[in-house]
């Protein structure tokens, strides 16, 4: 009688078992972390959002306006209504949030107001685009920072990693 003697022994599975968590050691380190990565990605979608607002404003001649409250997650895009009020845009990509839930606006630099840590903050984007140099602080509740800048005068934005103060 032959016994049929098929399977892995004991030294090839703790061998294979190992090698896994080599690899595991080696992998997840490197894997993004969800709060850094919602940060990058807020970060440039503002300034896509505000690109994309001056475009809009140069082409259709409506004003929009983005609202900022420093210290808190709220970013909302408004729309200047014929009687001097506001609306929500009629837009779909606009009426999104351009910021992900949980990254703080830390806070807001524009030269004339100086530094705007708290309250609201409404940036006014007409048809010759951002009326004023404004810098944008994103913050994650891990404490990283992304800057996000708009210039009035060629109508660029423009990101970088970091709390910038200065446009470099």
């Amino acid at each position: 009688m032959m016994f049929d003697r098929r399977g892995f022994t004991l030294i090839e599975i703790v061998v294979v078992l190992a090698i896994i968590g080599m690899v595991m050691m080696l992998v997840i380190p490197r894997l993004p972390n969800s709060e850094r990565e919602d940060l990058k990605i807020s970060a440039r979608t503002l300034a896509s959002t505000l690109r994309y607002l001056q475009d809009r404003a140069t082409t259709t001649g409506t004003t929009y306006y983005l609202h900022l409250e420093p210290g808190t997650d709220t970013v909302k895009v408004m729309q200047a209504a014929g009687d001097g009020s506001e609306k929500e845009p009629e837009d779909p990509f606009l009426q999104q949030r351009p910021t992900k839930e949980g990254v703080l606006v830390a806070d807001v630099v524009i030269p004339r107001l100086g530094k705007l840590s708290d309250g609201q903050v409404r940036l006014d984007i007409g048809a010759g685009g951002l009326r004023d140099f404004v810098t944008i602080h994103l913050s994650s509740p891990d404490g990283e920072f992304w800057t996000v800048m708009g210039f009035p005068s060629s109508g660029k934005v423009k990101v970088y990693q970091g709390y910038q103060e200065d446009a470099l």
